[in-house]
């Protein structure tokens, strides 16, 4: 028989015999194990796997709840697996106790809201869970987040933690490859990222940290496995497994440093996840503009019903109830689809949010709906947690929604007498001094050009002005000298509407009159001209002096309706600018300028006619502008085609370090053996370097076996006699020949090369990867170590 055709691993017929002996007479009925360590150390393991795994799930929710959820539903899968697993049940008397832990579980683990003293479900609870099931996913990416308890959205972490818990214990504990016990966990780690939100850092940390658990579990299995083929002396056996778990924590922390440098070193593109994907419920653009209607509010029947109830409001601060950046040249509206559509998206806010980046003052508000039946959440700044109160507390809270990029919110289905909330929110200084401050950088859904009229006088009131702030403190103050009229009866004339033209007669006309709808309307085009980002405000402004409530509290009538501004100064806050003028008598209209018209001018004399010359010389050129514009498109492909590549490899890299750290680990190794500084020492690394290479490609070599026996386990005639000459090259009382270690290389690497021919290009890769022979893996000697 030939040496190649000898060195088949794990199927001599003292493998397969002990192994079946293993498997009737010793093995336990927990599991059909092929190795020998505890079940309890599987599932330690996989434990860890699964912790690694959450971690994407925690920006979701972010609330103790969370952490009740995933814990519980983990330990049950682990239970019902190694429960089945010692009785030998049926896959699908699994899935039936997979079914009955959710009914019994869910509730009180994912909706504890709907749980009978907190651990038993109820009839409501289970209708939820089972709705949950299949409608809680897509709630859940169009909730903002972090979602805390709300509703039946931690049934999806639930559901899909209990079921791969259960599959992936029952793989560890139950076959013959435990190395697929790794997939579930990584199934919930990629669902983790898929519905989470975007967060590069975390999503760094979240990755390095799976990938460690990772690489423990398939070292576990490694030793498992080489537990299960070794021979020898308990001791020793242990002593090689301690050696096996160091060397295989410096290739993890190996792997783990490279990882780390590569994800901070290579740039990668913005993540996408379904959450940035999905569209919203709440459509305001379905609405009619708040500005559009906003004289309603002071007819003789509105102008003095009490709408809110506010305490908390900071003094001088507006109430907000809708926030406008899109405007058309006729209305300004919510959202624009210009810039992605961000301040039109509106999402569901059942936690709460973080604004520690937002530099202001905490302000609780405790708001009471009077006659206010608007959709339109009233509020301040931007809001962290809102809690709504009343008979209708539920039905709010299910359609409330938010825009953080506006502030704004809105409940569906509007308000009603009686309902109540408490919302904290922080809220930035109002803009002090304008000649001070400098624009933002935010970018808003693009206007029509200023008119001819505008564009003079925004010239003639910011002539000597030389910066931006100063230039809108001048439009302020010129604004802030106009008259307020609502057009109602017994007051001045004054047209409704803020589109251009009604803004251009609104700075041609004296006395300039008009009210909150037409001064905010204005200034919010002029700042933007001079490049500021502004948007319209519409809310309640206390008026002078407030009208006080029993509670202390501020009583906001119909009449207080008010529109302002809110500039983005450098400093990335949005604040507060009222430029509306202080009512006051209004001043005699002044007769309209008279319209000067020119006499005709004499009629030219007709075109000579033109040459084929001349039409050459019309062919428009390619321009710099044009040219510059195509480079840059180009360079932006470029770019993007680079980041992306880059990407790739980073990730390629990522996930490919453990395994070339293994295969370094090893060519280090040989190198050392090779170059040893005596010639015994490299003829023993060089039989060393054989047996290492029998244990990657699976052949039976103990650890403690002498060079024969461990010839005699991988067979074949060219291994027995290598190892009978090593022994009398090292215990010939002549000495050692000379060159015999390059003879002795020279027969391992000719030895090599029949495992690699025989095993193939699969079991080359396995080989070279394997953790088998890492660790202190020494070859003996009878009578001591070699």
């Amino acid at each position: 028989m030939s040496a190649a055709r000898s060195w088949t691993p794990r199927s001599t017929p003292e493998a397969r015999t002990g192994r079946g002996r293993r498997v009737r007479e010793g093995a336990p009925k927990l599991a059909l194990r092929r190795d020998p360590l505890p079940a309890w150390v599987d599932l330690l393991l996989l434990a860890i796997l699964f912790a690694a795994a959450m971690i994407p799930w925690w920006p979701v929710y972010e609330s103790p709840a969370f952490l009740t959820a995933a814990t519980v539903s983990v330990l049950v899968g682990f239970a019902i697996a190694a429960v089945c697993a010692y009785s030998r049940s049926p896959a699908w008397a699994v899935a039936v106790a997979v079914v009955a832990a959710y009914l019994f579980f869910g509730v009180p683990a994912a909706i504890p809201s709907r749980a009978a003293l907190g651990i038993f479900p109820t009839p409501a609870g289970l209708v939820d869970l089972v709705g949950g099931a299949a409608l809680s996913w897509k709630q859940l990416v169009t909730v903002s987040a972090p979602v805390g308890s709300y509703q039946a959205l931690l049934v999806p972490v639930f559901l899909l933690g209990l079921v791969a818990a259960t599959v992936a214990a029952t793989i560890a504990l139950r076959t013959r490859h435990p190395v697929f016990a790794l997939i579930p966990p990584a199934a919930v780690f990629a669902a983790g990222i898929a519905f989470g939100v975007v967060h590069a850092q975390f999503a760094a940390v979240s990755g390095l940290a799976f990938l460690g658990a990772s690489v423990a579990w398939l070292v576990r299995v490694a030793i498992g496995r080489k537990r299960s083929l070794g021979a020898g002396r308990p001791v020793e056996a242990a002593l090689a497994d301690a050696r096996r778990v160091l060397g295989g924590s410096a290739i993890l922390a190996l792997a783990l440093v490279g990882a780390a440098t590569a994800a901070v070193a290579v740039p990668t593109p913005q993540r996408t996840v379904i959450r940035s994907e999905l569209q919203p419920p709440f459509e305001p653009r379905d609405l009619v503009s708040p500005l559009a209607g906003f004289r309603s509010a002071f007819t003789l029947a509105s102008r003095e019903r009490p709408m809110l109830e506010v305490s908390g409001l900071p003094p001088g601060m507006g109430l907000r109830v809708a926030t406008l950046d899109t405007y058309d040249g006729v209305v300004f509206t919510v959202g624009g689809d210009e810039v992605g559509g961000l301040s039109g998206r509106f999402t569901r806010l059942p936690y709460r949010l973080d604004q520690s980046s937002v530099d202001g003052a905490p302000v609780r508000l405790d708001v009471t709906v009077l006659d206010y039946d608007d959709v339109w959440v009233p509020g301040v700044g931007s809001l962290e947690r809102i809690e709504f109160a009343g008979p209708r507390a539920a039905a709010l809270s299910d359609g409330f929604v938010y825009n953080d990029v506006t502030g704004a919110a809105a409940v569906q289905g509007g308000f009603s007498s009686g309902d109540r909330f408490t919302a904290w929110s922080m809220v930035p200084e109002p803009v002090g001094d304008l000649a001070g401050v400098r624009p933002g950088t935010m970018v808003l859904p693009p206007s029509p050009p200023l008119p001819p009229r505008l564009s003079q006088f925004l010239d003639e009131h910011t002539a000597d002005a030389t910066t931006a702030g100063e230039r809108l403190a001048a439009v302020v103050r010129a604004l802030r000298e106009g008259y307020v009229s609502h057009g109602q009866p017994g007051e001045e004339p004054s047209r409704s509407g803020h589109a251009l033209d009604r803004l251009e007669r609104l700075t041609t006309e004296r006395p300039m009159v008009g009210d909150g709808e037409q001064y905010a309307a204005l200034t919010a085009l002029l700042a933007r001209e001079i490049g500021f980002p502004a948007r319209v405000v519409v809310g309640y402004l206390p008026t002078e002096p407030p009208v006080e409530t029993a509670d202390t509290g501020v009583a906001f009538l119909g009449g207080d309706r008010q529109a302002w501004v809110e500039i983005q100064t450098d400093d990335g806050l949005w604040r507060q600018l009222d430029p509306n003028p202080e009512p006051r008598d209004i001043l005699e209209r002044e007769p309209d300028e008279p319209t000067v018209v020119s006499r005709p001018q004499s009629a030219l004399p007709p075109p000579e006619p033109r040459t084929p010359v001349d039409e050459l010389d019309d062919r428009p050129d390619a321009s710099p502008e044009d040219r510059s514009t195509a480079d840059s498109t180009w360079a932006g492909v470029l770019a993007s085609v680079a980041l992306w590549t880059g990407g790739v490899l980073a990730g390629a890299a990522i996930l490919a370090s453990p395994f070339l750290a293994v295969i370094a680990a090893k060519l280090r190794r040989r190198r050392i053996r090779r170059g040893a500084d005596s010639e015994a020492k490299r003829i023993e690394g060089g039989w060393a370097d054989f047996a290492d290479t029998a244990v990657d490609y699976g052949f039976p070599v103990a650890p403690t076996a002498t060079r024969s026996e461990q010839a005699a386990g991988v067979g074949g005639l060219d291994a027995i006699v290598l190892a009978g000459v090593i022994d009398r090259m090292l215990f010939s009382p002549g000495g050692i020949p000379e060159r015999a270690d390059e003879r002795v290389w020279a027969a391992v690497d000719d030895l090599r090369g029949r495992f690699a021919a025989e095993a193939g290009l699969r079991g080359r890769i396995r080989a070279a990867i394997s953790l088998g022979s890492l660790g202190g893996y020494a070859v003996t000697r009878r009578g001591g170590r070699s």
